[in-house]
């Protein structure tokens, strides 16, 4: 391995880039501590580590998004599947009703209109009576009135924490 400048042990910044290209190939599909030891025991400047890592974490990024995309478009397309099965189950038993036909039987399946088990169909919610009312209560705590009031003071149970985020841009 060439050293960079003669003064120091580092590789050289193609030797780098070109172990980087390298190990990032292979990262995808190890899990998060082996993918920390491996970029850990590959040599080179912070700095050059960093943005290696960082473009690496921008195509995983990227590789995310086309998945989201792909996921979006395939529930679209079953959504439209089964708008359309309910369609022609509607079809179906639209045509079977207006026929007369409760039955009909085949080596490959059988179809039925079958009752269904009664169910409750509010027409005036103002009109039932007050017996048949539950009372729900959700209490939660409202963290911006909290926020404020910690950057005023102390509050019991809670604290206000700073925390630091990596912008890659």
């Amino acid at each position: 391995m060439k050293k960079g400048n003669g003064s120091t042990n580092l590789p050289a910044l193609y030797e780098l880039a070109s172990e980087y290209q390298d190990a990032l190939m292979t990262l995808t599909d190890m899990d998060d501590e082996a993918v920390i030891d491996t970029l850990e025991g590959l040599k080179g400047e912070l700095e050059v580590k960093a943005v290696n890592v960082a473009m690496y974490c921008g195509n995983l990024t990227a590789t995310i998004n086309a998945m989201k995309e792909a996921e979006k478009r395939i529930a679209d397309r079953r959504k439209a599947y089964e708008n359309k099965v309910v369609y022609i189950t509607r079809y179906i038993k639209k045509n079977m009703e207006s026929s007369g036909i409760h039955k009909i039987e085949t080596p490959e399946m059988k179809l039925a209109i079958q009752k269904n088990p009664p169910r409750v169909n509010i027409n005036d919610e103002t009109a039932v009576p007050e017996e048949f009312w539950n009372e729900r209560t959700t209490i939660v705590l409202d963290k911006k009135l909290l926020k404020a009031a910690l950057e005023k003071d102390e509050v019991s149970g809670c604290e206000l924490v700073q925390e630091t985020r990596l912008v890659i841009k």
